[in-house]
């Protein structure tokens, strides 16, 4: 079934949005926060390119998570140089988060302080640092994809699966607010280095790649193993593309009319590209069980978004 709402009813919604200036006539760095912030992931870059412990990685998590905090209140007086300073902050701060939950992940309170951290990024680009939309994004769909990893593995199931869902609908509001259904900016590697344009946030979709493997170096039972999840994944990455696609097509016409899909549906978009994604990462990995079970997963949220997008 398909939920309609107004353009100005999803904006009176996010209460605390606070959309910062982003002609401001300062033009030198304002000292303080900010750059101490920046000094603390500089050397939070290095500890991580050694070997540090996963309470360590909880720490620095956590310092992070409340320095962004820290940086609220000032965004106001921010001019452009503190713009550009505090855009490559934003991208050295989510491929440490993407690092560090890679390796450390596993431990429950370093995840817990990962995702906390997502937050008060997510939070921060969101309410206060409009300016540098992608950061809000990209933080929000990271969260959403490491509470799903570690929602799949068992470990307080329950608790990740709230997280996921909390997560994907702040991006999926997020996205209808900004007139979308499907963002363009989802992983660090997304993150543009200047001033985003509506070119930027209406940049072509394009369908996800299947990795590539060395099937040579795969024993009889992995090669037949490689061989359905390839095909499977061949197959889901196309309806889940056009699936996307459909949806794009969607909010362009309801926009011209002021309208909007509710923002859970823009949360199943995200959770059905993040799910195909995790089958990506599963797939390098060589443990294609759970490649295949993410795959399902993708598929039964795309089937989720049939009745809103008309597709197949």
């Amino acid at each position: 079934m398909i939920r309609l709402i107004t353009l100005s009813a999803i904006v009176i919604g996010l209460i605390g949005v606070q959309a910062v200036g982003v002609h401001a006539q300062r033009g030198a760095i304002q000292a303080g926060p900010q750059v101490g912030l920046r000094t603390d992931i500089d050397g939070m870059t290095a500890r991580l390119g050694g070997r540090i412990t996963p309470q360590q990685a909880m720490v620095d998590a956590q310092r992070l998570a409340a320095g962004y905090r820290s940086l609220g209140p000032l965004a106001r007086g921010f001019g452009p140089a503190d713009y550009a300073y505090n855009r490559e902050m934003a991208r050295r701060s989510l491929y440490w988060l993407s690092r560090a939950n890679i390796r450390y992940a596993g431990d429950p309170l370093a995840a817990r302080a990962f995702l906390d951290a997502y937050d008060s990024i997510g939070v921060f680009y969101r309410d206060y640092g409009r300016f540098y939309a992608p950061g809000a994004y990209v933080a929000y769909a990271s969260a959403t994809r490491l509470a799903q990893r570690l929602a799949r593995v068992g470990v307080q199931g329950d608790w990740y699966a709230r997280e996921l869902q909390r997560y994907a609908l702040a991006y999926g509001s997020l996205a209808v607010l900004d007139g979308q259904l499907v963002g363009r900016w989802g992983t660090p590697q997304d993150l543009p280095a200047g001033e985003t344009t509506k070119a930027d946030a209406g940049a072509p979709l394009k369908p996800l790649e299947l990795p590539r493997i060395d099937i040579t170096k795969l024993s009889p039972a992995e090669r037949e193993a490689w061989t359905d999840v390839r095909d499977r994944f061949r197959s889901v990455s196309s309806k889940v593309h056009g699936s996307r696609m459909l949806m794009d097509q969607l909010a362009a016409r309801l926009n011209s009319q002021g309208l909007a899909l509710h923002p859970e549906d823009a949360a199943n978009a995200l959770k059905m590209q993040s799910f195909l994604e995790d089958a990506v990462d599963l797939i390098l990995a060589g443990d294609y069980a759970s490649a295949t079970d993410s795959l399902r997963a993708a598929d039964a949220e795309r089937t989720k978004l049939r009745g809103v997008t008309g597709g197949q």
